[in-house]
């Protein structure tokens, strides 16, 4: 049992959740970067703002953190 408890844990932390905020937050970090360039790990969704969506959102974040670095 504790053995499947493990393997579990190891696969699920591995899956990557695509949200439209971390699709942004890649397209914006590859738009400054490049498109070959290594993203980094997507940061945690911020309240979006009325009038705006996550995925913009997360395209401002990619840019401010691919310019910041």
């Amino acid at each position: 049992m504790k053995r499947l408890l493990i393997v579990f844990l190891l696969i699920s932390s591995t899956w990557v959740y695509a949200t439209p905020f971390c699709e942004g937050f890649e397209e914006g970090y590859k738009m400054v970067k490049g498109e070959y360039a290594y993203v980094p790990y997507c940061p945690y969704e911020p309240y979006t703002p009325y009038g705006s969506t996550p995925f913009r959102e997360g395209l401002k974040e990619g840019i401010k953190r691919a310019k910041r670095y």
